[in-house]
């Protein structure tokens, strides 16, 4: 098989996680499948300016900087920024209180990935974002 595959992503995954590897590995693996591109930033303040100019169509966020991530996604959902406030988000965190998915679910939030998590359980997450994604409203 040549490399002559020229099929466009479907759209562009922005990836909010502080942990290099799991970004470059996710970004990867997206590429190689043709899944999404993926835009990476270490912080949600390194990529407000991403989601202001509108490029994002999914959101991955990491809630490792906890209300910071929070406030990301409500100013997200309150037509904050220049992308699509009704885009797709998952989320990936350590635990999960009540409080925590109650607060998710407010934010529409797809679905929440709880560590340890293995790649194949964040590669499926994504497709399901774009499934919903090319399916409209879910």
């Amino acid at each position: 098989m040549s490399g002559g595959d020229t099929r466009p992503p479907l759209g562009t995954l922005l990836l909010i996680e502080p942990d290099g590897l799991l970004r470059s590995t996710v970004a990867s693996v997206c590429r190689d499948m043709q899944l999404v591109q993926v835009q990476q930033a270490t912080s949600v303040a390194m990529a407000e300016p991403m989601l202001k100019s509108g490029l994002a169509d999914g959101l991955l966020i990491s809630l490792a900087e906890g209300e910071s991530s929070l406030a990301c996604l409500s100013r997200l959902r309150a037509g904050g920024f220049g992308c699509d406030a009704s885009l797709p988000v998952a989320v990936m965190a350590r635990e999960g209180d009540p409080a925590l998915i109650k607060q998710l679910k407010a934010l529409e939030v797809r679905r929440l990935l709880l560590q340890p998590y293995r790649l194949r359980d964040v590669i499926q997450t994504v497709e399901q974002l774009w499934s919903a994604r090319a399916g409209a409203c879910v």
